[in-house]
């Protein structure tokens, strides 16, 4: 499915598994493990500009390159290792474009950038700054992942959404329910445009383009071969929508959309939606850039 896939490793035990998962997973992917340092008890800026100087990075250094080398040993794999000094999202999407990493991968619970941060940060950094798909891993409910739930707005950018969750439901072999979360308000505007008697009839008719919509964003050729579902809710707030279908549903991975501001070259606004599921969600999120 990947041919390159670079995987962020802080130490944490949580990271560790994160290893083990991805090479379980993709085991013909080229793996590079990477650690960025860049806690050394001084601000960061000090860190890279003083750290080299300092001989401070360099016995770092060594010794995460002989942790990552372990830990590669333990998962029966030969990767390739990466040690830099730096801003962890910084550095780590770096590599990423240098090595042309198909997917990152970082465990859900990456050390915090400051004392002060909220767990998943460094996470939601690194989905930011990254161009290619970033996989927030989190520890599965079963020993096999068996429900995929890719979230739709059903804009024009959703297509790689969803086409990203069914390659995912065949790869792995899991079925894929297709989300969407139509407007609270559309109950009260189908009223003001039709009849009265026809408000529910017209809003379940509603409901099942909403449903053959999002089933019609899943190109025809990765539609054989999976089950596909769909789950069309109503109103707001959208992230707890999507969290509740998670957890109804079992769900071991959420893929949802990272979007490009228009009219911001090279800048990414990540949405407060994908932030609170990166942060909220009790299963893995894979961002797909679109």
């Amino acid at each position: 499915m990947y041919q390159s896939i670079l995987i962020g490793v802080d130490f944490s035990d949580t990271s560790v598994e994160t290893v083990r998962w991805a090479v379980s997973r993709f085991p013909e992917a080229d793996i590079v493990l990477f650690h960025a340092i860049e806690r050394l008890g001084v601000p960061g800026y000090l860190t890279r500009e003083l750290g080299p100087k300092l001989g401070m990075v360099r016995e770092r250094e060594l010794d995460a390159r002989s942790n990552l080398e372990e830990i590669a040993a333990q998962c029966g794999i030969e990767a390739r290792v990466e040690v830099r000094a730096g801003w962890t999202p910084e550095a780590l999407v770096a590599v990423a474009e240098e090595i042309k990493a198909e997917l990152v991968v970082v465990g859900a619970h990456q050390k915090r950038m400051w004392p002060s941060d909220e767990v998943g940060n460094t996470c939601v950094a690194i989905v930011r700054k990254a161009t290619v798909p970033v996989l927030v891993w989190r520890p599965i409910r079963q020993e096999k992942d068996k429900t995929i739930l890719a979230a739709l707005d059903l804009r024009d950018g959703s297509a790689p959404i969803a086409a990203t969750g069914a390659r995912y439901a065949s790869y792995f072999g899991t079925r894929l329910v297709l989300m969407h979360a139509m407007p609270g308000t559309l109950q009260a505007y189908v009223r003001a445009v039709s009849s009265p008697t026809k408000t529910d009839e017209t809003i379940r008719l509603l409901e099942q383009r909403a449903r053959d919509e999002a089933v019609a964003r899943v190109p025809a050729e990765l539609q054989e071969g999976i089950e596909i579902q769909t789950a069309i809710v109503r109103g707001r707030p959208i992230v707890h929508h999507i969290l509740n279908v998670a957890e109804t549903e079992a769900v071991d991975l959420i893929v949802i959309g990272k979007y490009h501001a228009p009219g911001l070259k090279g800048r990414v606004i990540l949405g407060g939606i994908t932030r609170q599921i990166i942060q909220g969600a009790n299963c893995s999120v894979l961002t797909v850039p679109v």
